[in-house]
C-alpha cells in the first residue's frame, strides 16, 4: 500500500508496507477455525478408509471414497456460481452446520449399528456439501485481506493445511483405535462446529453490486451463461489460464508417483512398508520446509518462471525417485519434490488471489479445485497402466516429463512476467 502527499513545494511519497495477514483478527479467526475444520477431514477420511476395510475390503475403501468424490466432481462447477450469486459466509455457515449435525447423528448410529450403509451414505452427502462448501472458502479468504496481504495470508494458510494434513491423519488413528468410528465421528463433529462458531465472527468483503445504465439493480444472468463468464474469465486470462495449466501438468505427473507408483516402487526394491512411510516423511518434511521458504523468500517479477521451473525440477525429482537404488537418496528425492511443491503451491494461490476480481472468485476456486481433484483418480490410473506397459521407470520418466512441459507455458509472456502483489 502506498500512500502519496502533495504539497504547493513539491511532492514526497511514503511507503507503508501492508500488516502481516496474521494480524488481522477476522482472518486469524477464519483460518483457525478452517485449519481445525481440515484436522477433522483427515479423521473422516482414515476412519472411513479403516472402517470399510474392516467391514469389507480394500476394495471396499476405495469405493467408498469414490462415492464421497463423485458428487463432488460433478457438482462443483454448478457449486461456484452459486457462491458468486450469495453470500459465501452463509454458504460456508449452513455446510458446516448441517454436517455437524448429520456427524453427530452419525456417531449416535454408528454406536448401535456401525455399518456399510452408514458410511456410503456420509460419503455421498459429504461429497455433495463439498460441492459448495470449497468454491466458497476459496473466495472468502481474499475477501477478508487486502491485496498486499495475499502473499502472507497464502503462506500461513499453506503451512495450516499441511501441518493439519501431518496431524490429522495420525490423530484419526489413534481415535479409531481407542474409540472406534463412533469416537472419530464425535470429534469429527467437533471441529465442524468450531469452524461454525469462527465462520459466525467474520465478514468478508461485500461483493459490488451489479447496475443497469439506468443506476438500478441489473437483473442476473442464467447459471449457464454465468457458468460460461467464469470459463471465458479463466481460458483468456493471460495469467490464470497458463497457470491452470502448469498446475494441471504439475498435478498429473506428481500425483501417480507418489501414491500408487510409490507402492509400486517400493514392492519392486523390497523396502516394504516402511520405505513407504520413509518416502512420505521426506516428502513431508520437505513440503514444511518449502513453505517455510515461502515466508522467507518474496516473489514480485517473474512469479510464473518459479512456478515452472519449481515443477520442472520437482517432475526431475520424481524421475529420480524411480533411479536411485536406496531408501536413503529415495527419501532424498521426495523430500526435493516436497521443497518444490510448497513455493508452487504459494504463487498459485497468491496468483489465483490477486488476478481474480471478487465476483468470480467462487467460479475460478471451483475450476481450480475440479482440475486438482478431479485429476487424482485420473492420473493414479494412467500411472498404474503406465508401470504395467513400459515399466516403473519408463511410467516415472513420462510424469516427469509431463512436469517439465510446463516450462512451455513461459513462451507465454503474461505468465512470465507475472507479478506477485508487494506488501
Amino acid at each position: 500500500m502506498t500512500v502519496t502527499a502533495g504539497t504547493a513545494t513539491g511532492t514526497s511519497t511514503t511507503r507503508v508496507r501492508s500488516r502481516s495477514a496474521l494480524r488481522e483478527p477476522a482472518f486469524r479467526r477464519y483460518l483457525s477455525g478452517q485449519t481445525v475444520s481440515q484436522l477433522g477431514n483427515q479423521i473422516w477420511y482414515v476412519a472411513l478408509s479403516w472402517s470399510a476395510v474392516h467391514l469389507g475390503s480394500a476394495g471396499t475403501a476405495g469405493l467408498l471414497l469414490t462415492l464421497s468424490a463423485l458428487p463432488r466432481l460433478m457438482l462443483i462447477l454448478f457449486g461456484g456460481v452459486i457462491a458468486d450469486r450469495f453470500d459465501i459466509r452463509r454458504l460456508m455457515l449452513g455446510s458446516d452446520a448441517l454436517r455437524t449435525l448429520v456427524t453427530l447423528g452419525a456417531a449416535g448410529i454408528a454406536l448401535l449399528n456401525p455399518g456399510m450403509a452408514l458410511l456410503a451414505t456420509l460419503a455421498v452427502g459429504f461429497g455433495i456439501v463439498d460441492a459448495l462448501f470449497l468454491p466458497s472458502a476459496g473466495a472468502m479468504q481474499p475477501r477478508l485481506l487486502e491485496p498486499g496481504q495475499y502473499p502472507s495470508g497464502a503462506v500461513v494458510a499453506s503451512m495450516a493445511a499441511r501441518l493439519a494434513l501431518s496431524v490429522g491423519a495420525p490423530l484419526g488413528g489413534l481415535l479409531v483405535a481407542l474409540g472406534g468410528v463412533p469416537l472419530a465421528l464425535l470429534v469429527d463433529a467437533a471441529t465442524f462446529a468450531v469452524s461454525v462458531a469462527t465462520l459466525a465472527t467474520v465478514r468478508p468483503r461485500p461483493l459490488p453490486e451489479a447496475v443497469d445504465g439506468e443506476g438500478g439493480r441489473k437483473a442476473a444472468p442464467s447459471c449457464a451463461k454465468d457458468f460460461r463468464a467464469g470459463l471465458s474469465f479463466l481460458v483468456r486470462h493471460p495469467v490464470l489460464g497458463p497457470m491452470t495449466l502448469v498446475v494441471l501438468l504439475i498435478n498429473v505427473g506428481f500425483v501417480g508417483p507418489m501414491n500408487i507408483g510409490m507402492a509400486e516402487l517400493a514392492d519392486h526394491r523390497g523396502w516394504g512398508a516402511s520405505g513407504i512411510g520413509l518416502m512420505l516423511t521426506g516428502f513431508g518434511l520437505g513440503s514444511a520446509a518449502g513453505a517455510l521458504l515461502m515466508s522467507r523468500l518474496k516473489v514480485r517479477g517473474g512469479a510464473g518462471v518459479w512456478m515452472a521451473v519449481c515443477g520442472a525440477v520437482q517432475g526431475i525429482a520424481v524421475f529420480g525417485t524411480a533411479l536411485v537404488p536406496g531408501t536413503g537418496t529415495a527419501v532424498a528425492a521426495t523430500a526435493v519434490v516436497g521443497l518444490c511443491s510448497g513455493p508452487i503451491a504459494v504463487i498459485a494461490s497468491i496468483l489465483t488471489q490477486s488476478e481474480t476480481p471478487d465476483e468470480l472468485r467462487g467460479r475460478v476456486s471451483a475450476f481450480s479445485t475440479l482440475l486438482s481433484l478431479g485429476i487424482v483418480p485420473l492420473a493414479g490410473a494412467a500411472t498404474g497402466f503406465a508401470i504395467a506397459t513400459v515399466g516403473l521407470v519408463g511410467a516415472y520418466a513420462g510424469c516427469g516429463a509431463v512436469e517439465v512441459a510446463g516450462l512451455l507455458m513461459l513462451l507465454l509472456p503474461g505468465f512470465r512476467r507475472a507479478a506477485c502483489p508487494t506488501r
